[in-house]
């Protein structure tokens, strides 16, 4: 059987031995990440804690800076990845440099931080994100995992969409350096805090392995279930570190526990999850390593805990023994512990199970309340802790209860207020605003109406204390409600007096004519044209109102006139429109287009065109500033307009007139001889000679319009192609029929070398076959016909035989 000192001897023979083998990260003991929300939208602040264990570090193993990157969990969806640089170092407590050698860990927390930017825009998944680090491996000296020198660890985070749940992770507390002594009972509190509130939940979980090996330092890679550890045969989650009890953790308060049964290096992980509303929101996992060692088994007597100081009101409670076990005090007022000072010991004081930083002194000033116990350990040598802690419970809560209320909301508008009311009692009081008193101001009731923190301090004259509470008043400022003054208060009646507010976006308005609302008006802008006294009320978005000074409207009646009602007429109208008025001397006007229309007393709709047209009478009287006005409106109808064409027929057919008609229009031809209906819009014409037609064209409304066209009747010619000159008395001429038609005509005859042979001006005479007196040669001659008045001309060949 190996003694003391050689068990430790090889135990610190393990460490070296292993200092030469686990190069990648086996100094890393364990770490978490944070993530917390700033104070202004989208801004958080990652950061990642590792522990680090200096007697297995290296030159280097440090790094200037470490990469996290974050994840969606629906789908691993890479969101980014930031570079946070090294931020801060500082040493991890222990109660006793000379126990400390004993065991293989000298921790020191190094963390990483950057400030980053999240927008909500762009986290808004409903499954959430996740933060991960992964990195190299742990320490070969770990008793409870399989290869621990290849197993990885992961730091890992995961939060809800920051667009609707705003949230900051929990924050582990910082661990201590302490190392837990075989058989005996260890205490030590992974309690986390959140800013938000959130109910939190602990558990004891199998460390994440992740994707890392001696050959992959570093990975980041996303997953959604990474790989765990291999525990070694007769370990697990729930019985990491052994013994009896083997290590828990309070589900509550984050609290842990061991009674431990075997020494040696053993890595476990805490999970802290945040409930909020009943509904988990995030996780946060710890990844740690706790040593036990085999403590010597000198143990101190146990420390005595007693009251050096404390308020004159304090209420100290005692234990049968005699010993102190409480002290109760009021709110701000602090208790001074002692316990016996001896350089033989170090000491530890504890507050609820958790060690205070630095409080390692044989006094404590405690300022919080809480249980307050001191652990007593051998200062020089190594020895188990003292075996009964003693402690005495510090209540510094309010020994009053003090609560501000106020008699309706603490926002309100400009102009209104409200009171504040503190408790009634055995008290003085003392009113603030942002931390100034208010001079004279000792009743316990008080009226701001300014924007502030407004604060009350009451003491009570039987105990002494001091208890304050304080409300936020929030005056809103009132709208700005003004009636831009118009340019005329007194105007006639008929006329109009716009008033105008001044305007912003967030304003709504309500306009009142001596004290009645007008319902319909809402607008920055209100046309009047009635008399009153008219007021403004403005509301903005903040529900405060304001009313304006009122403006007084004044109208004055004018002279009563009436002007005679005007019929239609249409725009070709031959007569003017005569306009008339009761009682007379007054003047016409033409509004718009109708203003040169309008003279004297007649109205021309001709100068207007087709439309509709206000026409006004004003009478000016002596001695009213106001002349009577009246208006009619005159309808002028547009006249219709046709186009047709003359026509040319042949005796004894037909053409159609007037093809592109208009369905709405009525017409009428005139004389009627020789059309197919004189009412027709689209008539035949046929007549025996050339006629001209009137057509009127008559619109629903009744206007009319004339036109002319003229239908030209031609009388086909007949030329024969051959005749026999040869004085028997059949066919000896040229008879062309038809041809008396048009005596302005001009014949043509010519030989085959194209010289003329016979020319005629008219044709009264047939042609008898001689050219200059002599008998034409029988032969095929050519003829041209100009008929004349545009008719085309005729040509072909003619044929003489004798």
């Amino acid at each position: 059987m190996w003694s003391m000192a050689q068990r430790n001897t090889f135990l610190l023979l393990l460490v070296f031995i292993g200092l030469s083998r686990w190069t990648s990260a086996s100094h890393i003991v364990g770490g978490n990440v944070r993530l917390t929300a700033g104070g202004t939208p989208d801004r958080y602040t990652l950061s990642l804690d590792l522990f680090i264990d200096e007697q297995n570090s290296q030159a280097g193993d440090i790094k200037p800076s470490l990469k996290l990157a974050i994840y969606r969990r629906r789908d691993n969806l890479k969101m980014g990845e930031f570079e946070l640089p090294l931020l801060s170092e500082q040493a991890l407590a222990v109660s006793n440099q000379a126990c400390a050698q004993l065991r293989p860990l000298k921790l020191r927390e190094v963390v990483y931080s950057k400030d980053i930017e999240l927008s909500g825009d762009r986290f808004d998944d409903p499954d959430g994100y996740y933060v991960v680090h992964g990195v190299c491996c742990r320490s070969g000296a770990i008793d409870n995992i399989v290869q621990a020198d290849e197993s990885g660890m992961v730091f890992y985070l995961d939060f809800p969409p920051i667009k609707t749940v705003p949230n900051s992770s929990p924050v582990f507390s910082v661990p201590t350096g302490e190392y837990a002594c075989k058989g005996q009972p260890f205490t030590f509190s992974f309690k986390a805090t959140d800013a938000d509130g959130d109910q939190l939940k602990y558990s004891i979980v199998t460390p994440y392995k992740g994707f890392t090996n001696q050959g992959v330092a570093f990975d980041n890679q996303p997953s959604s279930t990474y790989p765990t550890v291999g525990w070694k045969a007769g370990f697990s989650a729930a019985s990491s570190v052994p013994g009896t009890p083997g290590l828990q953790v309070n589900a509550e308060t984050g609290v842990l526990n061991v009674t431990a049964s075997q020494i040696g290096l053993f890595a476990f992980a805490v999970l802290c999850e945040e409930y909020r509303d009943g509904k988990r929101i995030g996780s946060v996992r710890r990844d740690f390593q706790l040593a036990v060692v085999d403590c010597p088994n000198n143990t101190p007597p146990a420390p005595t805990i007693t009251l050096e100081k404390a308020p004159e009101n304090a209420q100290i409670g005692k234990a049968a023994d005699g010993t102190i076990s409480s002290v109760s005090a009021c709110q701000g007022q602090s208790v001074t512990l002692k316990t016996e000072a001896s350089p033989t010991w170090s000491f530890q004081w504890q507050r609820d199970g958790i060690n205070l930083p630095g409080d390692t002194l044989a006094t404590l000033v405690a300022r919080e309340s809480g249980n307050y116990t001191v652990v007593k350990q051998f200062r020089n040598t190594c020895g188990k802790p003292s075996p009964a802690q003693t402690s005495v419970k510090v209540d510094l809560s309010e020994a009053e209860t003090l609560k501000l209320t106020a008699t309706g909301p603490t926002t309100f508008c400009d102009g209104k207020s409200v009171i504040l009311k503190a408790p009634e009692g055995p008290y003085s009081y003392a009113w603030f605003k942002d931390d100034r008193v208010f001079p004279g101001a000792s009743e316990p009731d008080y009226q701001p109406h300014e924007t502030g923190e407004y604060k009350v301090q009451i003491t009570s004259a039987i105990t002494g204390c001091v208890v304050t509470d304080s409300v936020m008043v929030r005056v809103k400022p009132k709208p700005q409600a003004s009636i831009v003054p118009p340019a005329l208060t007194t105007a006639c009646s008929g006329d109009t007096i716009r008033l105008n507010a001044i305007t912003r976006p967030t304003y709504t308005y309500q306009w009142a004519n001596t004290g009645t609302v007008i319902d319909q008006e809402s607008g920055a802008s209100l046309a009047v044209t009635q008399a009153g006294h008219y007021v403004l009320t403005v509301t903005d978005t903040n529900q405060c109102q304001a009313t304006s000074e009122e403006v007084l409207l004044q109208f004055k009646t004018a002279p009563t006139v009436t002007m005679a009602p005007l019929p239609a007429l249409c725009e070709n109208a031959t007569a003017r429109l005569a306009l008339s008025a009761e009682p007379g001397g007054g003047t016409f006007a033409g509004v718009g287009r109708a203003a040169g229309a309008v003279s004297g007393l007649e109205f021309d709709p001709a100068k207007t065109g087709p439309g509709q047209f206000v026409i006004t009478y004003t009478l000016s009287m002596p001695g009213n500033t106001c002349p009577g006005r009246a208006q009619q409106t005159v309808v002028v109808h547009q006249a219709p307009t046709i186009a047709v064409a003359n026509a040319t027929v042949r005796r004894g057919s037909e053409v159609q007139l007037n093809k592109n008609s208009i369905d709405s229009l009525q017409y009428y031809w005139t004389p009627s001889i020789g059309l197919s209906s004189p009412v027709a819009a689209e008539p035949f014409a046929s007549p025996d000679t050339t006629t001209t037609y009137r057509v009127r064209a008559t619109t629903p409304q009744g206007c009319e319009y004339t036109t002319r066209l003229t239908v030209t009747v031609v009388t086909a010619l007949f030329i024969p192609d051959a005749f026999t000159p040869n004085n028997d008395g059949m066919n000896d001429h040229w008879v062309i029929r038809g041809i008396s038609d048009y005596p302005d005509c001009q014949v043509e005859v010519y030989n085959r070398w194209g010289n003329p042979v016979f020319v005629s001006q008219g044709y009264s005479q047939p042609w008898d076959g001689k050219s200059a007196g002599q008998d034409l040669p029988p032969a095929v001659y050519h003829y041209v016909i100009k008929p004349g008045d545009s008719q085309p001309h005729r040509s072909g060949s003619l044929l003489i035989t004798r």
